[in-house]
């Protein structure tokens, strides 16, 4: 039988039922599930307590902010921690070509996932395009459907599917159930396949394409199982609305749906000042009701933040990202400490934004940016380069200066 799941962090409890151990997963999504685990969040699940299991440990809602270890965006870190996943394959929802542009904005996706100080030393592309690096506790390779095909793959490997890779509410259907058969063929993988996944609920695969589970069942010639989650009701006028997917009405019309969330409802309500009446004033007031209830949301903090960057305001800005930043494990938190750099350095404070970002570019490795940034701001400042900085920006013009011509 093939475990069907709602969201696709559920995917943990499956693979405990199955008897995970340090498994190799290829995955088909649209997104990469990557994010790291806080401490907490780790602590909590390799020394459960009370009566809570794995699966009690998923979030119920898409947001970070809500209880439990681990959700839709970091399930395989969880995985990892776990001991139940050591490899990640993710094939992306792409057919983009190789090229230096597309390796570098590949790493910039990676580049806000922290990393082992030396995970340069092992990352590499290969002369198709395919990336290799260590993350989260995972082997990673990230493929296009085309590269996949092309590379020998473990035939031991566990398959998860999250059906969005097919169709995105936004884009249409991008990948067909044949051609998606075919990969697997092709590495006599179809017997393997042990999950899918709707993600319906969150917003990424539209409600008309449910019928792909049972399709790509019948292909397979396997069962299907679902079990029951026990889910908070989702706030779904308001996720649409935040999704840009329907007009927008005054955010005081959500509020209803959003009073049963407690704090982390009066959170998404600022999201919806700043997204659907672009009013960063009101948003700041539901960050701070939040906040003193318990909430302090890295998600709207980093809106706010964005709002006063875009006007130019680097002072706002800057107090607002630093909120946002948190423990710097979500990659909204890692995003906003990079800015709230970049806000110091448009204030005119060189030798603060030079210490910022220097910090910066060593805890985040994969960040060629980050790097760059530091290292041209010392050198104005006659500061002497550490040897290491020079060795990270050489590391990654090497790799994403052998990509094929764009």
């Amino acid at each position: 039988m093939i475990a069907l799941h709602e969201e696709h962090g559920e995917v943990v409890a499956s693979w405990t039922r199955l008897g995970y151990r340090a498994e190799s997963v290829v995955c088909f999504d649209r997104h990469l599930d990557l994010k790291p685990l806080t401490r907490a969040a780790a602590a909590r699940l390799t020394r459960p307590g009370g009566d809570r299991t794995v699966e009690d440990e998923n979030r119920k809602l898409p947001i970070r902010e809500v209880e439990g270890s681990y959700g839709l965006d970091d399930f395989y870190a969880a995985g990892a921690t776990l001991g139940l996943v050591s490899g990640l394959t993710w094939v992306r929802a792409t057919r983009e070509a190789d090229s230096p542009a597309a390796r570098r904005r590949l790493l910039a996706a990676l580049s806000v996932i922290a990393a082992e100080p030396d995970v340069l030393d092992t990352t590499r592309f290969d002369g198709r395009g395919a990336l290799y690096t260590r993350v989260c506790g995972l082997d990673l390779a990230i493929h296009t459907p085309d590269t996949f095909g092309a590379t020998p793959q473990d035939p031991a490997a566990r398959v998860d599917l999250d059906l969005d890779w097919f169709a995105d509410v936004r884009t249409g259907q991008d990948h067909r159930p044949d051609e998606l058969l075919g990969l697997l063929d092709r590495h006599g993988l179809r017997g393997n396949v042990d999950s899918m996944t709707y993600s319906v609920r969150s917003g990424f695969l539209p409600e008309a394409r449910r019928d792909l589970a049972p399709l790509l069942a019948g292909e397979l010639a396997r069962g299907l199982r679902q079990r029951e989650r026990d889910a908070l009701p989702l706030p779904q006028a308001t996720f649409t609305a935040l999704r840009g997917a329907a007009d927008p009405v005054p955010p005081e019309r959500y509020e209803s749906e959003l009073a049963p969330l407690g704090p982390v409802g009066t959170a998404l309500l600022g999201l919806l000042h700043l997204h659907t009446a672009g009013d960063a004033d009101r948003a700041a007031r539901c960050w701070h009701e939040a906040a003193r209830a318990g909430c302090r949301s890295s998600w709207l903090a980093y809106g706010i933040g964005l709002s006063h960057y875009g006007r130019r305001a680097f002072t706002e800005a800057g107090e607002w990202f630093r909120r946002a930043t948190g423990e710097r494990t979500d990659t909204i938190e890692v995003k906003s400490a990079f800015l709230a750099a970049l806000c110091t350095l448009r204030n005119g404070a060189y030798e603060e934004a030079h210490r910022a970002l220097l910090d910066f570019a060593r805890h985040y490795p994969l960040h060629a940016d980050a790097a760059r940034l530091a290292a041209g701001l010392g050198d104005r400042l006659g500061i002497e380069r550490q040897p290491w900085l020079t060795r990270r920006i050489d590391a990654h013009e090497q790799l994403i200066g052998n990509g094929a011509a764009a």
